[in-house]
């Protein structure tokens, strides 16, 4: 009898990496994600030369062509540059060949040949006999394997249903974000100045980081996203609400187009994008700055019944500060090269060699938010 595929839960950045990892080296997998097979996050994301070599490496691609491809500026010919002058804080982690890239061309571009299963949602992870792990759907499914590997994200379901109490830190950061389509000529009136040759700019105002980065680029609209974010305040602070529902990330406070309507004599486009009276008017997500702290000893004890993670589900990083995506993608292919040598029984041991670099990463994701805001560390 052939081997059950391993399932995969998510079909993230780090699912999708770990499957195209798992495809290319002839090891049969199945991805499982709650959401439908519909295109999302056209958005822009950071990535760095020790990510996307080898992620190109293992779709058969030339790097160069990979990145231009991808990039979110991909419309008009450019390539994703980053120009660091044009932020307003120092990231070490950004080098001459780091590149924005469109998460949404990314993560279609992974998807191609992959087996996964759309609108199946998780509902919990089941311990069964003869080293069976039994997977519970929302719907009603159930699946059935040896073994199961969750890239489903800081609020997993994997995790949650087998370490329950390991649960999400929220930092004292501020944050909200929304999106935004330009019209070309705007555009290129009114941003592109700023932009110059890279694909975001920043800057500070009343002790917040004001972000504008591109996300797409078409014929008559260029698609943009926009990050307001500060240091919480000491005390009551009602733009800081670490303990609400994932569900009240679109209800934002009063305080906040307040605190908006003080941004005065703003440089353009910075002026255009934190407008009071168009922000009312379109959507916004109040973010939280998470972080996820697991023990070694736990997760090595999970994988041992067959149960495993990567990525946001178990090390998860801040999205301000941190370097989720890239450590998500480098998960997968590490671990689809450790399971080729190794084997799936033995990931437990592979957790050995990787939960140092997963802490520090962490704990240098929260120093550089801190630092970003000028939080002092102990209150982190």
């Amino acid at each position: 009898m052939s081997p059950r595929p391993i399932c995969i839960i998510g079909a993230g950045l780090g699912g999708l990496t770990l499957g195209q990892s798992l495809l290319k080296r002839g090891i049969p997998a199945v991805i499982y994600d709650r959401s439908s097979s519909k295109s999302r996050h056209s958005y822009g994301i950071t990535l760095h030369k020790s990510t996307y070599q080898p992620l190109s490496n293992v779709l058969g691609l030339d790097p160069a062509a990979f990145c231009k491809e991808i990039a979110v500026d991909a419309g008009c010919g450019g390539s994703g540059n980053i120009d660091p002058s044009c932020l307003a804080h120092h990231s070490s982690s950004i080098t001459r060949d780091s590149f924005r890239a469109n998460r949404q061309k990314l993560e279609l571009l992974l998807r191609k040949d992959l087996d996964i299963r759309w609108e199946h949602q998780l509902d919990r992870v089941e311990y069964g006999h003869d080293e069976e792990v039994k997977l519970c759907m929302s719907g009603g499914q159930e699946v059935t394997t040896n073994h199961v590997i969750a890239s489903d994200g800081p609020h997993s379901r994997a995790r949650m249903s087998v370490l329950p109490d390991i649960q999400p830190t929220v930092l004292p950061i501020v944050a909200f974000n929304g999106k935004r389509r330009v019209k070309r000529a705007v555009f290129n009136g009114l941003y592109s100045p700023l932009f110059n040759s890279g694909n975001i700019i920043e800057t500070r105002k009343n002790g917040a980081i004001l972000s504008i980065s591109i996300s797409d680029v078409q014929n008559d609209l260029v698609s943009i996203s926009w990050i307001y974010s500060r240091a919480a305040k000491p005390q009551n602070d009602p733009l800081h609400r670490p303990t609400r529902p994932n569900a009240g990330a679109e209800e934002i406070p009063e305080q906040f187009y307040n605190e908006i309507s003080q941004l005065k004599d703003l440089d353009q486009p910075f002026a255009d994008v934190f407008d009071e009276k168009k922000l009312r008017s379109e959507r916004i997500l109040s973010w939280l700055m998470r972080t996820v702290d697991t023990s070694l000893g736990d997760l090595q004890a999970t994988a041992r019944k067959g149960v495993s993670f990567i990525g946001d589900a178990v090390h998860a990083e801040p999205i301000l500060g941190g370097e989720g995506a890239n450590a998500a993608m480098a998960d997968g292919m590490e671990l689809a090269e450790y399971i080729t040598a190794q084997g799936v029984d033995s990931v437990s041991k592979w957790y050995q060699t990787k939960y140092p670099t997963w802490r520090d990463s962490v704990e240098q994701s929260k120093r550089a938010v801190a630092e970003m805001h000028a939080v002092d560390k102990a209150a982190l």
